[in-house]
C-alpha cells in the first residue's frame, strides 16, 4: 500500500492530522517531511543524500507555511522540474487568503483545504479528503511513476 506523505513542520499540526486520519479509519502508512527541501530530496534522491521514498506516496498533504522553502515555492520547483511527479498534492494550510489559494492552483495543487480550528470540523474535512482521494477517484499505480 502506497503511503500518504505529509509535509508539515509543526509537530502539533502533524499529530492532529494523524489523529483525524485515525478517527476516519485511514489505513495507509503515513510518512512525514518537516521541510519542503527534505520532501523534494526524498522524492527525487538525485537532489541530495537522503533515501528515496519507496514506494512513492499516493498523495501528498503540503503545508504552505514551512521554514526555508515554503509550500508554494515547492509547488513552483516541482512544476519547473523535468522529471514530473504523478503524486497529487493537496494544500493543507491555515491561510484562507484568496491569493495563496489561486497561486497554489496555478502551480499545480490538486486541492486546497483550510485547516479548521474545531476538531470536529477537522475530522470531517479529513474524512471528506480520504473519501474523495481513496474511495471516489483512481490514483496512479506505483509502477506508473517510473
Amino acid at each position: 500500500m502506497r503511503p500518504l506523505m505529509i509535509v508539515e513542520d509543526s509537530d502539533e499540526d502533524f499529530e492532529v492530522i494523524c489523529w483525524a486520519l485515525q478517527k476516519t479509519g485511514f489505513a495507509h502508512p503515513v510518512i512525514r517531511s518537516e521541510r519542503a527541501e527534505e520532501a523534494l530530496s526524498r522524492l527525487f534522491p538525485g537532489m541530495s543524500q537522503l533515501d528515496r521514498i519507496d514506494p512513492l506516496p499516493c498523495l501528498m498533504l503540503l503545508d504552505l507555511n514551512l521554514p526555508g522553502m515554503n509550500g508554494l515555492q515547492m509547488l513552483e520547483e516541482l512544476q519547473q522540474m523535468k522529471q514530473k511527479l504523478s503524486t497529487p498534492i493537496v494544500i493543507l494550510s491555515t491561510s484562507d487568503n484568496p491569493l495563496d489559494i489561486a497561486a497554489c492552483y496555478r502551480f499545480g495543487a490538486a486541492g486546497y483545504i483550510v485547516k479548521p480550528f474545531k476538531l470536529e470540523q477537522y475530522i470531517e474535512k479529513i474524512r471528506d479528503l480520504t473519501r474523495y482521494w481513496f474511495n471516489t477517484i483512481t490514483l496512479p499505480e506505483e509502477k506508473c511513476d517510473e
